[in-house]
């Protein structure tokens, strides 16, 4: 129970205002750690109440040493994660006069630039971004009491890691630092950890790699891009009770792939907003607030919605392509099932993508169940011969020798071996006078 932390009156209202009661495993964890001032390292899967964790003793510090500048800076890899840890800070700050800002690319630096000015207590950043405002002098990171690390696995694979070690140095040394993460690597993480943690505890809740008991993950086997298609439009159509849900994305690998299937559900009557790269941040945060407010229930995305989406009532995960490794797959299926809630995910597989789909299950230790569709049960019904793996055997190619070149015979006369080595002698009529 949250009530048996110690923890100030204004951030328990909070708490009990946003319905949380009882407290995850990652929570019970590592806030009682955290409070201590105590670096942390923790693993703990996507939706299992990571941001709730760090924010809850992050606010209590503020609150019992109060201070005039920025005191701390909380880093992730994305502006979309970065929007979704502000709004469960300032809701669980609502009682105090607790205050935050976010700085990330895509706006215009004026605006954050004012908004430093004030000197809030929390910086809610992208690495590089923050990096340009620090150059400025517009933040002061030697006051910085309390820095964290989210989705560090994610900053590490995006190339942050020079950028957050060079945020860490310039803070104070009493600093504490916390990294949460969904896929902890020691060997990957080993620079980052021993340049900006002193003796951390280790907290591994659970893997990434482990089931996730809420969400039930199924397949569904395809014949090709036009069968996808028409098993999306079946699913989505919301007729079915077995589909039955109040809001879906549907991943896919490419940004081209993500309009085709748009278009596709569009001409069908089923309307669906767009999320990828292509699409500028300021449609993409009124999209999300949108789909938020459950005035659009279906997204069409590229991973760029793979990570920080905390949305209620997001029920049905669709992987129209099978998704290129098993953490892109555990992070897509996170958006739902989070916390206590309960969600399914759906991966649509032809042949082309059988053995893709056998190596994420082998990694992440699950067996997603083979679903049919009566009416849409597709000619693929698994490759013929398999490994012990569940793998495919691949077809053995022949070994084409190159053509040897063909040998040239020359016929050797009686005449020719005959004069062999001798000197050919002038003719008569060649003789000169």
């Amino acid at each position: 129970m949250f009530s048996s932390l110690l923890i100030d009156e204004p951030l328990l209202d909070a708490i009990e205002h946003l319905g949380f009661k009882e407290m995850t495993e990652v929570q019970s964890a590592a806030i009682p750690q955290a409070l201590e001032g105590k670096d942390l390292i923790v693993n703990a899967r996507t939706g299992s109440g990571k941001t709730l964790a760090y924010v809850v003793p992050l606010l209590q510090q503020i609150l019992d040493n109060p201070q005039s500048l920025t005191q701390a800076i909380i880093l992730a890899p994305t502006r979309d994660l970065c929007r979704q840890i502000n709004k469960q800070c300032t809701l669980l700050a609502q009682y105090t006069e607790i205050t935050t800002a976010v700085i990330i690319g895509g706006e215009d630096p004026k605006h954050q630039i004012k908004a430093l000015e004030t000197y809030p207590d929390i910086i809610i950043a992208t690495p590089g971004r923050l990096l340009e405002h620090v150059k400025r002098d517009m933040v002061v990171l030697d006051a910085i009491n309390i820095l964290v690390l989210d989705e560090a696995d994610r900053m590490l694979a995006m190339g942050f890691s020079d950028d957050v070690i060079t945020i860490a140095s310039q803070c104070s040394e009493e600093a504490q630092t916390v990294l949460f993460s969904a896929s902890f690597n020691q060997s990957k993480f080993q620079t980052l950890v021993d340049s900006i943690l002193v003796d951390p505890e280790v907290i591994l809740v659970d893997s990434s790699r482990e089931n996730n008991q809420n969400i039930v993950q199924q397949k569904i086997l395809a014949d090709n891009a036009e069968h996808k298609l028409n098993l999306c439009h079946y699913i989505l159509q919301n007729d079915d009770p077995t589909f039955s849900f109040n809001k879906a994305i549907v991943f896919a690998n490419k940004r081209d792939t993500v309009n085709k299937i748009s278009g596709w559900l569009q001409s069908k009557g089923i309307m669906s907003a767009v999320i990828h790269s292509d699409v500028a941040q300021e449609i993409r945060n009124n999209l999300l607030r949108k789909f938020r407010l459950g005035d659009i229930n279906i997204i069409i995305a590229t991973d760029v919605a793979s990570r920080g989406l905390d949305i209620t009532d997001l029920d049905l995960i669709i992987n129209f392509d099978v998704p290129r490794n098993g953490e892109d797959y555990m992070h897509r299926i996170g958006r739902t099932g989070r916390m206590f809630e309960t969600g399914r995910s759906i991966t649509l597989v032809d042949s082309q993508e059988w053995n893709k789909m056998i190596s994420i299950e082998n990694f992440l230790d699950i067996k997603c169940t083979i679903h049919k569709i009566k009416s849409h049960v597709a000619k693929f019904t698994g490759p013929e011969n398999q490994k012990s793996s569940g793998k495919s055997y691949g077809k053995k190619r022949n070994k084409t020798e190159a053509p040897k070149a063909p040998n040239k015979k020359v016929k050797l006369r009686a005449r020719v071996k005959k004069n062999i080595g001798k000197r050919r002698q002038p003719s008569e009529n060649n003789k000169t006078e």
